[in-house]
């Protein structure tokens, strides 16, 4: 079988960007195995379309892809809603502060609605700017702004709630 430019094309993005996607799926749902099926979906979706996303930025569009899925699993209760699973650091004993600080930032995030944990996981996990997520997204930089201020107003009392349960 003949290989394609347009199949060698996918090949590298999809080496490229598998293993990010699958992290940035793992960080809204909180399953890996969920992750990896969403990324795996995602991924197809992008192939069918490679023609028309190949120019601009697949990346983007894939990770877009992925939060409409999961948009579409969560208005269904399609997702299990579960604790996540820590995806952070190894538990090792030089990282445990790091490990605990993983799981309560993980906890908390999965209290906010997907679009919002995207937004926060885009702009402080993947370091976007706003104008960034806009486009990223598809939404209005105001929307984008206010889900930010929002979803952050929503964390901290989560995580300063969960900070003193520790201190007990």
């Amino acid at each position: 079988m003949k290989t394609t430019t347009r199949d060698n094309e996918f090949r590298d993005f999809f080496a490229h960007e598998t293993e990010r996607l699958q992290r940035f799926a793992t960080m809204l749902v909180g399953d890996p195995h969920e992750a990896a099926e969403l990324a795996q979906e995602a991924l197809v979706r992008v192939y069918k379309r490679w023609g028309r996303v190949r120019e601009g930025s697949p990346g983007a569009y894939a990770r877009r892809t992925v939060l409409n899925l999961v948009r579409s699993a969560h208005r269904y209760n399609k997702l299990r809603r579960e604790r996540p699973l820590s995806t952070g650091p190894e538990a090792a004993d030089s990282h445990a502060v790091r490990v605990e600080e993983w799981l309560r930032v993980s906890t908390a995030l999965a209290e906010l609605s997907p679009v919002r944990r995207a937004t926060i996981l885009l702009r402080f996990y993947e370091d976007m700017s706003e104008h960034e997520i806009s486009r990223e997204l598809d939404r209005p930089l105001g929307t984008v702004k206010s889900d930010i201020h929002r979803a952050l107003r929503q964390l901290r009392p989560l995580l300063e709630e969960s900070q003193a349960g520790e201190l007990k």
